[in-house]
């Protein structure tokens, strides 16, 4: 059985050891195990668990998601059909949250492209007055 002091588990998961502390501290981790010397020693399942969590981080998940999901599957209070219900509920915020950047990137189009206009809006006049921005 693989164990690993906590640095060998930073390095490992390639994450920060102090990323393991606050993972421990909020309950992502289980308290691990000690050394005759003190020294906190991990196991394989935990390395696991890291890449889990950091795995659920990419696809968006909140730490509080990924603990809610942790616990609830401690107990098998959770299948494979709440999984895919929170990964379509993460797919929506996804999308909404592209449908607004998009807006964004129009707006800032616009701004742009008035900017550069010859005749511009007389909000933009107004604004470059303000920010001290000659014509």
């Amino acid at each position: 059985m693989v164990r690993y002091l906590r640095g060998e588990l930073a390095k490992e998961a390639h994450v920060n050891a102090e990323t393991l502390r606050y993972y421990e501290k909020h309950g992502l981790l289980p308290v691990p195990q000690r050394s005759a010397a003190g020294y906190r020693v991990y196991s394989e399942e935990t390395l696991k668990r890291v890449a889990f969590i950091q795995n659920a981080k990419s696809c968006g998940f909140t730490l509080r998601e990924i603990k809610k999901a942790l616990v609830k599957s401690s107990d098998s209070s959770i299948g494979i059909p709440d999984f895919i219900a929170a990964i379509e509920r993460k797919i929506i915020a996804v999308e909404l949250e592209i449908a607004k950047r998009e807006n964004i990137k129009v707006q800032l189009g616009a701004l742009k492209r008035n900017l550069l206009s010859a005749n511009r809006h007389p909000g933009v006049e107004e604004t470059l007055q303000i920010l001290h921005m000659d014509s």
